[in-house]
């Protein structure tokens, strides 16, 4: 029986001149390298860096359900 595992993905929100680092739930239109803001700490510019999918906890779900 295959079995599936349900992902989460990631947006990984950065600011291009300081340190500043923000992760949230993936929404469509996001890409990587496009700006989505400013930064909260120096009013910088706000761009996605990174975008991952992380599997759910729990059991496997068969295939099909």
């Amino acid at each position: 029986m295959i079995t599936l595992r349900g992902m989460r993905t990631i947006t990984v929100l950065q600011c291009e001149k300081c340190d500043y680092k923000e992760e949230r739930e993936f929404q469509v239109g996001d890409y990587v390298l496009k700006r989505v803001g400013e930064c909260a700490k120096c009013k910088g510019p706000l761009y996605i860096s990174m975008i991952y999918g992380v599997p759910e906890k729990g059991p496997p779900r068969p295939y099909g359900y």
